[in-house]
């Protein structure tokens, strides 16, 4: 039995399924040129369902589905274009390079937003592409797994629903938690410089200091700390003297906590507004060691 209606209805898919949830009667919608619909249903509607789906109809909120397509299908190179956007190497088989934003907490890479470039200001413009990371990691601080979510942006803006995720077990190979370990604790100590350069760029140079002489104290700083930096790196340098009351420690946190330098003082025990005026740098630098 069919009854037939007019539209013009680009995501017919969409409007099936919405038809069939307000009139379970319907079993299926055909579109017959621009805008002739043909309903097969399993029984005569009522008279009110007649009325409730020819408000359904007038209601619908069409969508076109070329806009739901992954933006990145219209950056693929020729001979990728067959692929599914799960199977295309974005680093590879585009014709731009796209841009990564990455979010980095503690040295760890939560999350890199890809982007296609930047406008005239030089902000980031387009994204492509979210990719969003989760660690599980023991009591010692190991990672144990790894848990990753890519999201492709559709053209209009929005996320597709064809996500992909995909999962790393360190502990089958332990050899692999140690050298995650050293990847991070190497990206926390490159990930904090510029920050604490910022942060000290804002309480000092309303002291009097330019540009150029924060840079040099920066810089005597990382000197002064390459030892300490590099000992956290290589082996997670930790107090371990069980009578030491900072036993568990990590040694850069404990001389963090106890540097009395003047030379750092200065803008140690200062609180910028980036951290949002209550937080010193000295507290950050010691949250950031803490793992």
């Amino acid at each position: 039995m069919y009854i037939f209606k007019t539209k013009n209805v680009m995501d017919l898919n969409k409007f099936q399924d919405e038809a069939i949830m307000i009139e379970p009667k319907i079993e299926s919608v055909i579109l017959f040129g621009e805008d002739q619909l043909r309903f097969k249903i399993s029984e005569a509607l009522t008279a009110q369902e007649e009325t409730d789906l020819d408000n359904f109809i007038t209601a619908f909120v069409d969508q076109d589905p070329e806009d739901k397509v992954p933006k990145i299908m219209d950056l693929v190179k020729g001979e990728a274009r067959h692929k599914h956007h799960h199977n295309i190497d974005y680093k590879k088989e585009l014709t731009v390079s796209l841009v990564p934003k990455r979010t980095v907490v503690q040295g760890e890479v939560t999350k890199v937003d890809w982007y296609t470039g930047f406008d005239g200001d030089m902000n980031l413009i387009n994204p492509v592409l979210r990719v969003e990371v989760n660690y599980n990691r023991d009591a010692t601080g190991f990672a144990t797994d790894r848990h990753t979510t890519r999201t492709w942006i559709n053209r209009d803006g929005s996320d597709n629903e064809e996500v992909k995720a995909t999962s790393k077990f360190y502990f089958v190979n332990p050899s692999d938690m140690i050298d995650e370990g050293l990847r991070r604790r190497k990206l926390l100590v490159n990930s904090i410089q510029i920050p604490t350069l910022t942060f000290m760029t804002e309480v000092l140079m309303p002291l009097g200091y330019s540009q150029e002489a924060v840079v040099l104290k920066g810089r005597a700083f990382m000197d002064d700390y390459e030892q300490d930096f590099s000992n956290f790196v290589e082996n997670s340098s930790t107090v371990t003297d069980p009578a030491n009351p900072d036993a568990g420690m990590k040694n850069v946190v404990v001389r963090l906590r106890d540097e009395n330098n003047t030379e750092y003082i200065e803008w140690l025990d200062r609180a910028p507004a980036s951290l949002g005026g209550l937080t010193t740098i000295r507290q950050y630098l010691m949250s950031e060691f803490t793992i």
